[in-house]
């Protein structure tokens, strides 16, 4: 089920009258177990059996773990194993085919290999991490193994967060799961209005942009201007559409009694590669920093740069190959970990003059989104390596009286893109610190309520495409 469905609006009625009714912490859990079940498999049915599968068995490993620490090492292997197993063969397998097959044409050999031809389970990467971490934390002895089945369902499977995120981690949200819920009128109004924030954002921004982003990549030979303004457009349309999902996500949940890790920083506000990613996908971010980057640094007192640099490389390469079953993604995680090097290489040997220069810091960030974010998302947009090496060879000034129309067209959309958000940031930073828990709050965020229903009434689409990230 999509967030921005109309069932989607019956739904959530629904579950919010049932949950409250329910009173109890376990009778409100069943809701959300039931709920969450038909949420997510209200297209694709067999979706759950995967989810559950994955779930149980993360659950008897990790009492076998307390039982057994003597093979606690072995039983963490084949969690991960079955994990990435199940990610990789549902989400990677045709990507190796193709592969193996075009490498063995190339050397004159014949390949007979066949793709899988299934439909890739929504979400799958969000909650294999998730159930992941429950066991990892097991083992490191940062988490002890739940007695309640059913609360560590809910926990794997808690709808708002399922298919896209926040990845939480188990000793975050399972207390959350394992705690009475109380109704707090304060927090179900900030949840509504953050949610609605978050339609706004994917109906009247994202899906709004994305159109014009389209055209631009299925032309066969676009001009520089039109992919690099193209790529801008991208950069504003994923932010929008993904954090909109989050938005939603989180006041859906804060709706529930539940308080969901932020995910997204002003993440175009940072001046480095390192602030960037604390800033964008946080949840992503850390669970890579914590379970991948800090094991191969090591935990010696002496870091060298060699393993400084092999451990960066390998993080963002794992970060790039988790979005997608593509060289572009690869492409996209190399390149962000090049630049993650530099930066924090570099910072090292920045004078004091230059780092305390007038107006270093916008600077800074301009310097970042021009080098980083938007050829970074060109990168994560494109899938065809040939198309990008020819979109990066191509003049970015040189264009036909044309295709200078178009290019200013998708400018112009950027901007339209940008003032809601520059607003929401402004309103975020300066107003509501003065306006909360005064008279003003309650009509400031009615009016904002029938402001965003509005223009969601006039933008909305029966076309509209799902969120980006389902597709990871």
């Amino acid at each position: 089920m999509n967030f921005v469905q109309s069932e989607f609006l019956w739904f959530i009625a629904m579950v919010f009258t049932l949950y409250w009714a329910a009173q109890r912490r376990t009778w409100q859990n069943v809701v959300l177990l039931i709920a969450s079940a038909i949420f997510y498999g209200f297209v694709h049915w067999w979706f759950l059996i995967l989810l559950y599968s994955s779930a149980t068995l993360d659950f008897f490993l990790g009492h076998m773990m307390v039982r057994r620490p003597k093979y606690k090492s072995y039983l963490l292997i084949v969690s991960v194993a079955a994990n990435l197993g199940v990610l990789a063969y549902f989400k990677y397998f045709n990507f190796f085919v193709e592969n193996v097959t075009q490498l063995a044409e190339n050397i004159g050999l014949q390949a007979n290999l066949s793709t899988l031809a299934f439909i890739l389970p929504v979400g799958i990467s969000f909650y294999t991490f998730q159930t992941m971490s429950y066991t990892i934390d097991i083992y490191r002895g940062d988490l002890k193994p739940r007695k309640s089945f059913w609360d560590y369902l809910v926990f794997v499977s808690f709808f708002p967060q399922l298919v896209a995120g926040p990845i939480e981690r188990a000793a975050r949200l399972l207390p959350q799961v394992e705690t009475p819920r109380v109704f707090v009128w304060k927090n179900i109004l900030s949840g509504l209005s953050l949610a609605m924030w978050g339609g706004f954002k994917k109906i009247c921004l994202a899906d709004t942009i994305a159109p014009y982003v389209d055209k631009v990549f299925i032309l066969e030979d676009p001009s520089g201007p039109m992919i690099w303004a193209a790529s801008i457009g991208f950069m504003m349309q994923i932010f929008a559409d993904f954090s909109g999902y989050t938005d939603i996500a989180r006041g859906t949940a804060r709706m529930l009694g539940f308080e969901l890790v932020e995910n997204f920083k002003s993440p175009f506000l940072a001046a480095t590669t390192p602030e960037f990613w604390q800033r964008w996908h946080i949840s992503l971010s850390f669970w890579i920093r914590d379970y991948i980057m800090v094991p191969l640094l090591g935990s010696g007192s002496h870091l060298s740069m060699g393993r400084f640099v092999a451990a960066t490389l390998i993080t963002f390469t794992a970060i790039g190959f988790w979005h997608g079953a593509s060289w572009n993604f690869i492409l996209f995680g190399i390149f962000h970990g090049v630049w993650m090097t530099v930066y924090t290489l570099g910072a090292r040997q920045l004078p004091d003059r230059v780092k305390n220069m007038p107006y270093g810091r916008p600077i800074a960030v301009a310097f970042h989104m021009l080098l980083v974010s938007i050829p970074g998302s060109m990168l994560f947009r494109e899938t065809h390596i040939h198309r990008l090496f020819s979109y990066l060879q191509k003049n970015p000034f040189s264009a036909t009286s044309d295709e200078w129309v178009a290019t200013s067209v998708i400018m112009g959309m950027v901007a339209f893109v940008s003032v809601p958000l520059i607003f929401s940031y402004l309103v975020e930073r300066y107003l509501l610190p003065r306006v909360t828990d005064t008279d003003w709050m309650l009509p400031l965020q009615t009016s904002s309520w029938a402001v965003l229903a509005s223009f969601m009434f006039v933008f909305y689409r029966i076309s509209s495409g799902d969120f980006i990230y389902f597709q990871f």
